[in-house]
């Protein structure tokens, strides 16, 4: 009785043993197992919260708002004209060599620099002479090439970056030698090639702007304005003879000529939709056209955004077409062409990660809405002063030309006055304030002729 009961007992503590082990084995297997299923998870939750948080910063962002826009600014910028490739380009500066007259000039451009005489700050006449042996064939040359219908110069186009033309520096060391050769004419009563050489000097002024590209139209601001002042003093100190005043109104006749302000901006806009890829990916590229080291996080991070390039594309298209649209056909309408450009600087100047490269590679375009107003106010000036001087009117019965030749920079007429040393027509400066006719000074004050009693 004893021995089944025990073997029975044993039987029972022998299964009983058995399920334990196997309980412990699967429990080992399961600690085996867990280490992972914890991390797993949490790694799971994290990256949903970062998704989450990605997204709601996405929201937040204009990025999305601008990237929807993206085909919608591009038509417009199609509507406009805006160029968007280098055969657009490359076609619009395709023209016949015998209509161009840099195949005569590019030659005699750099004489300047070679004679230093680019490095004379008091041209005298003497050094003039002394080199009139290079100077009077290379003046030849650029007076023919003042016959022929454009001034393009040859460079390689698929670069939008190389806006950089050394041309520029040359025309305006030539258009400032001119010059003061003209004066030199004046000086000594030789009216017809004081005429020749201001003539000579306004084509080249005038032909800067032909390059398409904004520094061009601001360095045609520059070189007109060299010639302008030389009028203005002769004005003042020769303007009692009638000679002189015929010949400095023939002269303004020539350099009166319009701008085209669209044409920058359908050009500056292919510079800046062919940089973007250089601007994003490259940071060496964006350090050279900056000229600095750093990268600001607005790039550096942002480019890691989805949608960061089509939203500043879009942006771009967007400050460019709508730029052409606002500017007047009527280029005299002063007050308009300087509203549109200050306007274009208010878009770009938005904040938001969309403006970033707008913000970058666009210029400053108010700046050159205003030094287009002031250039043509001066030659108004001048024409006021000449037809005055001209026509034996009566400066008490106000200004002798109406329409676009009577807008001054604010969009009130030109200044006329009499002061105790006779009678002044000026131009209020830069600043927009009218300082009762006081000569400019420290960039303030006012642009001023004064009439010969």
């Amino acid at each position: 009785m004893v021995a089944p009961l025990f073997c029975v007992f044993d039987s029972e503590s022998h299964v009983g043993l058995t399920q334990n082990k196997v309980n412990r084995e699967m429990e080992s297997n399961r600690v085996v197992t867990n280490p992972w299923k914890k991390p797993i998870i949490w790694s799971a939750v994290v990256l949903l919260v970062l998704i989450g948080i990605f997204t709601f910063g996405m929201s937040r962002t204009d990025l999305s708002e601008a990237a929807n826009a993206y085909e919608k600014n591009k038509a417009l910028a199609e509507s406009q004209g805006l160029l968007f490739t280098t055969e657009q380009v490359e076609a619009l500066f395709k023209i016949p060599e015998s209509d161009n007259g840099a195949t005569l000039v590019s030659s005699v451009l750099p004489v300047l620099r070679e004679l230093k005489l680019d490095k004379q700050k008091n041209l005298t006449e003497e050094v003039v002479t002394s080199n009139w042996s290079v100077l009077e064939p290379a003046i030849a040359e650029i007076e023919k090439a003042s016959f022929r219908k454009s001034l393009i110069f040859k460079r390689d186009r698929t670069i939008a970056s190389a806006t950089l033309f050394p041309e520029f520096s040359d025309a305006k060391q030539w258009v400032t030698l001119l010059t003061k050769i003209a004066h030199f004419s004046i000086q000594k009563g030789d009216l017809p090639n004081a005429h020749r050489y201001l003539d000579i000097a306004g084509y080249l002024g005038n032909k800067m702007d032909e390059e398409g590209v904004l520094i061009g139209f601001l360095v045609r601001m520059s070189c007109l304005s060299i010639v302008e002042r030389e009028i203005q003093e002769t004005i003042q100190t020769h303007g009692k003879n009638p000679a002189v005043v015929k010949m400095l109104g023939e002269v303004l006749t020539r350099l009166d000529q319009p701008y085209d302000m669209k044409k920058p901006l359908k050009f500056e806009h292919w510079y800046a939709v062919s940089g973007i890829d250089d601007f994003i990916t490259n940071d060496s590229n964006f350090q050279a056209m900056s000229g600095t080291n750093s990268i600001p996080n607005e790039i550096r991070f942002g480019r890691l955004l989805p949608r960061f390039k089509s939203a500043n594309l879009s942006r771009i298209h967007q400050v460019y077409a709508e730029g052409v649209q606002s500017i007047p056909e009527d280029c005299y309408d002063l007050v308009g062409v300087q509203k549109a450009f200050a306007d274009m600087d208010k878009i770009v100047a938005k904040p938001g990660l969309s403006y970033t490269l707008a913000g970058i590679v666009l210029p400053v375009f108010a700046q050159s809405g205003v030094a287009m107003a002031k250039e043509i106010a001066q030659r108004n000036v001048l024409a006021q002063s000449i037809s005055l001087l001209k026509g034996g009117t009566d400066p008490a019965e106000g200004l002798p030309l109406k329409g676009r030749f009577a807008l001054d920079l604010d969009g009130k007429p030109i200044r006329l006055k009499q002061t105790s040393s006779g009678w002044i027509v000026y131009s209020i400066g830069n600043d927009k304030v009218d300082d009762g006719g006081a000569e400019l000074k420290n960039f303030k004050g006012d642009y001023v002729v004064h009439l010969p009693k």
